[in-house]
């Protein structure tokens, strides 16, 4: 009995962790455009746009507070699209959010002279960096979604300068590293994963989609 009640204790705790360190509602960046919204509804709270679009099982939402409009949505916004401003202050443009999510934004930055690896966005450059424990996102105008993504540990931003948020900037994003497994071929399975994490399936990955989306 006394063993049950400890165990218990011990899911309790771990629970209560998990949800001290979610960081849902994540501010990805400011722009001036949406092209793929899957579902528009009015309310005066960006509270209950960010619960609708959560309970639906979307992945980014944008609140228009001066039109009372919650936008919800599958694939990331445009990143070519990005104008600056940081969380709350996007200066009458739009502001994205991730709906759920581990990572916190810490601050954007100056060119921190690493290697990049073009992405398909945000999202899907912090599930690329999932082993470590910063996420660097580049919003390009290359075409329409490539995010350049930089993975780091948090000593490396000690070196950088701090800028001001906007396209062709450094968004900084930090977590608890996801444990990575042992073993040759774990770790090639690893490997596998985290380049398809980079780019995933949608609008943006596929640069034909995106050349016909920039002529269009």
């Amino acid at each position: 009995m006394l063993t049950s009640f400890f165990s218990l204790s011990i899911i309790l705790i771990c629970f209560s962790f998990l949800k001290l360190v979610r960081s849902d509602d994540l501010f990805i960046g400011c722009g001036d455009e949406l092209t793929f919204i899957e579902a528009t509804f009015q309310t005066p709270h960006k509270g209950d746009c960010y619960k609708m679009c959560k309970n639906n099982l979307y992945t980014y939402y944008t609140y228009k507070q001066d039109q009372n409009e919650c936008d919800c949505y599958i694939y990331p916004p445009p990143a070519a699209e990005y104008m600056p401003g940081g969380p709350e202050e996007c200066n009458g443009q739009l502001q994205y959010n991730i709906v759920k999510s581990n990572w916190k934004f810490q601050k954007c930055y100056n060119s921190p002279n690493m290697t990049e690896t073009p992405s398909d966005s945000f999202k899907a450059c912090m599930d690329g960096c999932a082993p470590h424990e910063v996420a660097i996102a580049r919003p390009t105008g290359d075409y329409p979604g490539q995010t350049n993504c930089i993975c780091a540990s948090k000593n490396q931003l000690n070196h950088m300068v701090e800028a001001v948020c906007g396209l062709d900037q450094y968004y900084a994003y930090t977590h608890t590293p996801t444990p990575v497994p042992s073993g040759k071929r774990v770790g090639r399975s690893l490997i596998i994963a985290q380049r398809q994490a980079f780019s995933p399936r949608g609008p943006y990955g596929d640069k034909k989609y995106a050349l016909l989306f920039r002529e269009g």
